[in-house]
């Protein structure tokens, strides 16, 4: 999408025209192609020209005396006081009004630092050429617009053929009588675009000249109405509406767009104005616009003529500021950087969105109700790691605990288990031992049951204890430690 643009100061310069320009961008000459003219001059006159003389040939026919003329109307006032020392000192005057408002601007203590520094330039240029230059820019493109099935031979040849129709059009050359120079620049680094130069100077009632763009414009516009006042204070009021709170950001709908809907559905303003500063502060603005129509209506007439893929946008493309190709692409590029860094910004905000979220979300399942409202996301974060800590470490103490229990239940378990063991052993013992006990009678003598007869617990101690380390000694290693079975005792502990 391509962009109508119209820039308009008091910025105009001399110096920026004809062969001063060509010389001011020699070396500048980085889109020229082959064949190409550094400059086309659109009004008949030659490059070598002399803006000077162009002017002053408008100024006079504006109602401006002539230099030539001019010693003698000087002398012809008849209060000397109001006598001019020189020529250049009488156009001066002529713009007197203009300048002093510029000046008041400029030391009025609302005005932003941007506007002081270009009515700084505005004046600056003033003193360097000794008149008010009203200087616009006309662009159909910028820089980069360039369609890639278009090639910049077509592209190049297209910008030039639209600002040269445009230049040619009445109703552009009845909105801008003041044009005493206009020229085509091919030479710069960025896109090819229109210059012009331009003073507005006008009688008065009776007949006194003055530099009066606002007065000239307002003529002019009367006369693209028919003369209608009504309609130009209704177009002027819906443009004061629109423009009082317009975003100019890239993107936004252009404000020229939402006027012309505007009229065309013959909407009435919020409030109705017929003079004064913001009503001619309005004017001018309808003036712009009326000119950006003009243009846009021309360049998609040559564009759809030639073939060429020329779409103009409803929207901001740029930020409104001229700049030379390559502060401009240093520009773009600041811009993209910026561009990037902000859809970091905006992911990053995302992300902490979502985690703060999350947070706020294991907060209520943590304390089982919503987190405080002073209670910033990391004070949340740390309630709850606070929180999970002391839930971590009460679960450590009961697993210990856990641990220590099963430690004991396995211990008597296995204490448990050597007491079945050895019940076993302990009754089978002793069923040896009795089996003896009954058999000693029958198979030995009297002297052998001596301590059998006098003193039987002594003998069945000795006999278990006997019989005790006989089978222990029946049994291999793993059935000792399988069977846990006593290797040794004393003769009560083996009978219990």
């Amino acid at each position: 999408m391509s962009s109508i643009t119209f820039e308009n100061s008091y910025q105009g310069s001399f110096r920026d025209m004809g062969q001063s320009h060509i010389s001011i961008h020699s070396s500048q000459h980085d889109n020229m192609l082959d064949g190409e003219s550094p400059v086309i001059e659109l009004r008949g006159n030659s490059v070598s020209d002399s803006s000077w003389q162009l002017m002053i040939a408008k100024a006079v026919s504006q109602g401006v005396v002539s230099p030539e003329d001019w010693p003698e109307y000087n002398r012809q006032i008849k209060d000397k006081k109001r006598r001019k020392k020189d020529y250049n000192d009488y156009l001066l005057t002529l713009c007197s009004k203009p300048i002093k408002r510029l000046k008041a601007t400029q030391t009025a203590k609302n005005t932003p630092q941007a506007q002081r520094t270009k009515i700084s330039q505005e004046l600056a240029s003033v003193d360097r050429d000794g008149v008010l230059n009203d200087g616009s820019l006309w662009y159909v493109a910028k820089v980069d617009d360039r369609p890639s099935n278009v090639s910049k031979k077509d592209w190049r040849e297209f910008e030039v053929e639209a600002l040269t129709q445009f230049d040619k059009n009445p109703t552009y050359q009845m909105l801008n009588p003041g044009t005493y120079r206009s020229e085509i620049h091919l030479d710069e680094r960025g896109e090819i675009h229109k210059q012009d130069l331009a003073v507005w100077f006008r009688s008065d009632s009776i007949g006194r000249v003055q530099y009066s763009k606002t007065s000239t414009i307002q003529d002019v516009l009367l006369k693209l109405y028919g003369g209608n006042k009504d309609e130009l204070d209704r177009r002027v009021s819906l443009v004061a509406d629109i423009t009082n709170n317009i975003d100019k950001t890239p993107g936004s709908e252009r404000a020229d767009t939402k006027l012309w809907r505007a009229v065309k559905s013959n909407q009435q303003p919020s409030r109705m104005l017929h003079a004064g500063k913001m009503y001619n502060s309005a004017m001018v603005t309808l003036w712009r616009y009326e000119n950006v129509r003009i243009l846009r209506d021309v360049a998609l007439q040559v564009a759809k003529e030639r073939g060429i893929d020329y779409h103009v946008s409803d929207r901001y493309e740029t930020d409104g500021v001229h700049r030379s190709r390559d502060i401009y692409m240093q520009h773009q590029q600041t811009k993209d950087s910026l561009h990037g860094e902000q859809l970091k910004k905006k992911r990053a905000q995302y992300a902490t969105g979502k985690l703060t979220d999350a947070i706020n979300d294991i907060y209520q399942d943590t304390f089982k109700r919503d987190p405080g409202a002073s209670e910033s996301p990391l004070e949340r974060t740390n309630k709850i790691i606070d929180h999970l800590k002391k839930v971590k470490e009460e679960s450590e103490r009961i697993q210990s605990e856990n641990d220590r229990q099963q430690q004991q239940l396995d211990q008597l378990k296995r204490q448990n288990e050597m007491m079945k063991q050895q019940s076993r052993w302990v009754e089978l013992r002793l069923l040896i031992v009795n089996i003896i006990e009954k058999l000693w009678n029958l198979m030995f003598d009297r002297d052998l049951r001596h301590d059998f007869t006098n003193d039987h617990q002594k003998w069945r101690d000795s006999m278990t204890n006997q019989v005790n380390k006989e089978m222990y000694k029946q049994l291999d290693q793993h059935q000792q430690k399988q069977l846990k079975a006593p290797n040794q005792s004393n003769g009560h502990n083996l009978e219990r």
